[in-house]
């Protein structure tokens, strides 16, 4: 396999992952692999440190869309309804 096959592959796992949202391990969890992830992989050079940031932006990006949208889940269980 060559590094831009294995890129490749790697990018496609970790948008899988993106698209999951902290199944079976919490939100934090969930961030915390991306962001290792993302760092493993510029660490073996499959991307530079540009990209790992860009990942990582994404990550946190997700990780509050989904933590807000949680609390805005729970905040509406309490609410009074007309």
């Amino acid at each position: 396999m060559t590094d831009v096959d294995e890129k490749s592959r790697r990018l496609a796992d970790w948008q899988e992952l993106l698209g999951t949202a902290g199944e079976g391990g919490g939100l934090e969890a969930w961030r915390e692999r991306l962001s290792q992830d993302a760092e493993a992989m510029r660490a073996q050079g499959l991307i530079d440190w540009e990209e790992a940031f860009e990942l990582r932006e994404l990550a946190d990006a997700a990780y509050s869309h989904h933590l807000e949208d949680a609390i805005v889940r729970e905040l509406n269980q309490y609410e009074p309804k007309p």
